[in-house]
């Protein structure tokens, strides 16, 4: 078996999972390069969620600890990492459905690389971006009280969490961009279901403070289940099953995107 393989146009590429992986560092490294090069992309990634860390805690702080007798920093700052790496799946997703609609792919498909290190490539700078993020608010809601109480082991496990729901959101992104016809029908697909999944979730109130009706509901809710982990592997509470269940959705998600998006994507770069 030979280390590289011959294209049509006579390029050399290189096969096998090494050179895939290297190929995808390339492109996740164009990505991220794009990103701090925008002023404004940069406010709006790292401002936002800062922002609305301090006025969510100003306006609800003292109610939530009146009434429910808990601190609201406890899963408000997992709940603004969670939805920063939601609110990156339009982002993503308009960014990836121009790149391949572009010269910038055409020119890219004519280097000597595999044509899936694009597509890993754009997950791999997304993934690390929303990483970032979640560093950056981990030690800023330091300052309101927010702490990593369970010892080294739950906040790489905490962290390792945040990882997998990026990922999930990385692949959905991914996968509209695939599918969407142009850029607008992208926000419509994505912003009232991340919406709806986020307000009915435990993350703004603990789940007992809904009424019992809809409790189940938001119990099953994939922010609801992450929050849940996130506060038990930084704060202390229940693990297992909010654990297990964040796994579940996100690992189960990210497969499904996986195999829908490599086919899409392969029948893209044929067509």
């Amino acid at each position: 078996m030979t280390a590289a393989t011959t294209q049509p146009n006579g390029a050399t590429r290189t096969s096998g999972t090494t050179g895939l992986w290297a190929e995808s560092t390339l492109i996740g490294g164009r990505v991220l390069k794009h990103f701090v090069r925008s002023p404004m992309m940069l406010l709006a990634t790292f401002g936002f969620p800062l922002l609305q860390l301090f006025m969510l805690l100003a306006t609800f702080r003292i109610l939530v600890r009146d009434t429910l007798g808990e601190s609201y920093v406890v899963r408000l700052a997992p709940l603004i990492i969670l939805i920063t790496a939601f609110s990156a799946i339009g982002s993503s997703a308009i960014a990836f459905w121009v790149d391949i609609r572009s010269g910038v792919f055409n020119r890219l498909r004519a280097m000597p690389i595999n044509a899936l290190s694009i597509l890993f490539g754009r997950m791999l700078g997304d993934l690390v971006r929303i990483m970032g993020i979640a560093v950056l608010v981990s030690l800023i809601a330091y300052l309101p009280g927010f702490r990593f109480e369970q010892g080294v082991g739950a906040a790489i496990g905490f962290f390792v969490l945040v990882a997998l729901f990026g990922l999930m959101c990385t692949s959905i992104a991914v996968v509209a961009a695939l599918s969407a016809p142009y850029p607008p029908v992208i926000m419509r697909w994505v912003q009232m279901p991340t919406l709806a999944l986020t307000m009915m979730s435990s993350g703004y109130m603990p789940l007992d403070a809904f009424p019992d009706a809809v409790q189940p509901v938001v119990a099953a809710n994939p922010v609801s289940t992450a929050v849940e982990a996130l506060v038990g592997l930084s704060h202390g509470g229940s693990l297992l099953v909010p654990v297990l269940s964040t796994l579940a959705w996100t690992v189960g998600l990210s497969v499904l995107c996986a195999v829908v998006m490599v086919r899409k994507f392969r029948s893209f770069v044929a067509g």
